[in-house]
């Protein structure tokens, strides 16, 4: 299940919470606001954490990195990753999601193709440190509504070819988006390596009123290509007071375990 981590919000420590009592594997969490965290903020989330492990994380890079175009800061990228990646292995983090679809699109003035190999730079210094720290990489495909360039499954494999610790992943959500099927993951299950899902519209954690045949479509898939690994829950709560959202996230667990997850 997706959360924010305790930020003083009383949804968010509600969420984690519910997390916690629903009975959910793991926790993931937003990485960059991991790296703004004080020592005492580190000391916490530690002790938290041994409630549940964070075995994964999204929104990768900070927003004030620039990671494309003219003002690539390709010093800062590095020292972030030098930073980050050692300290993500130390808390048990085994996969990391490369989204920030704002930050990735094509800036004022670049192409296509140089905003394209600006990302593969990334991926480049990302397989370096990953593999230091023993730890996966997915670049997460975005809808067109998020961001102008990896929108689906083919173009994640093709930035990562090559490499071996920075892969790709799925979001049911953005492939229903996006009006995609899950043909070119068929063809590509090695690289698959991390999954997000929720419900498309409103991008809601499952309820019972949803469409059921969109997870069950998503999970046939992915159990067809024998994956056993990760799965988030990356949606919006409808409930705000503690014992509503713990009985909606304890729900949207149920609905996903009810199709053999």
């Amino acid at each position: 299940m997706d959360v924010k981590f305790l930020e003083g919000e009383t949804t968010s420590r509600a969420i984690f919470d519910a997390v916690v009592e629903a009975g959910f594997d793991y926790v993931e969490l937003p990485f960059s606001a991991l790296s703004a965290l004080s020592t005492e903020k580190v000391a916490e989330l530690r002790n938290e954490l041994k409630k549940i492990p964070c075995l994964a994380c999204n929104l990768f890079f900070p927003p004030a990195l620039k990671i494309v175009g003219p003002q690539m800061d390709v010093d800062g990228i590095k020292i972030y990753l030098q930073r980050m990646l050692p300290f993500a292995a130390e808390l048990g983090m085994e996969s990391l999601v490369f989204g920030n679809g704002g930050a990735r699109k094509i800036p004022a003035g670049a192409t296509h193709e140089s905003t394209w190999a600006n990302l593969r730079t990334i991926t480049e210094l990302m397989e370096v440190e990953a593999g230091k720290a023993g730890i996966t990489i997915s670049i997460e495909p975005l809808n067109t509504t998020e961001t102008d360039i990896i929108n689906s499954y083919s173009e994640g494999v093709k930035l990562t070819e090559g490499l071996n610790h920075v892969a790709t992943m799925i979001d049911s959500y953005h492939v229903a988006m996006e009006n995609q099927t899950y043909d070119d993951v068929l063809q590509n299950p090695s690289q698959l390596k991390h999954l997000h899902t929720a419900y498309p519209t409103g991008r809601m954690v499952p309820s019972p009123t949803d469409d059921k045949t969109l997870y069950e479509d998503f999970i046939k898939t992915i159990k067809t290509l024998g994956y056993n690994n990760k799965i988030s829950i990356e949606g919006a709560l409808k409930a705000t007071d503690p014992t509503a959202i713990h009985e909606e996230i304890k729900t949207a667990l149920g609905i996903l375990k009810s199709f053999g997850w």
